[in-house]
């Protein structure tokens, strides 16, 4: 049996263009970043959300958030906001990162650290601090 040359035209055209749609897909695919949102509280224990058990303080909203995302429960803080701030933000201990207190410039990180944000933005994200 043979085929028209339009017959052949059109199978290779319809083949074409079903490839075509598959490396969309896969690029599209590939480029859906998650988005990411971390929350720090000052003067917050991990004990004081209802979520870890505390009868006394009821945390609804932070607890529900708490259910849908990441948690993680296997942590080092300082008992101080500049370098857990530093900690958070480098994934290093804080004293490594020059801050080691909140005040006399020992609350400033090291010019040499890298941050989440510039890990983050070298890979496509838009980030920002509230």
């Amino acid at each position: 049996m043979s085929f028209s040359f339009t017959a052949r035209f059109f199978t290779v055209i319809a083949g074409l263009l079903m490839l075509s749609q598959c490396r969309r897909a896969e690029v599209q695919q590939q480029s859906v970043k998650p988005n990411v949102l971390i929350i720090l509280t000052d003067d917050q224990g991990y004990g004081d959300l209802s979520i870890h058990g505390n009868p006394d303080i009821n945390t609804p909203t932070l607890d529900s958030l708490a259910h849908e995302s990441a948690q993680f429960d296997r942590f080092y803080v300082s008992p101080l906001c500049a370098p857990t701030r530093a900690s958070l933000l480098t994934g290093r201990y804080h004293l490594r990162t020059g801050t080691i207190s909140v005040s006399k410039g020992m609350e400033i990180m090291q010019s040499g650290e890298v941050t989440l944000a510039e890990i983050f933005k070298a890979n496509g994200y838009k980030t920002g601090i509230f």
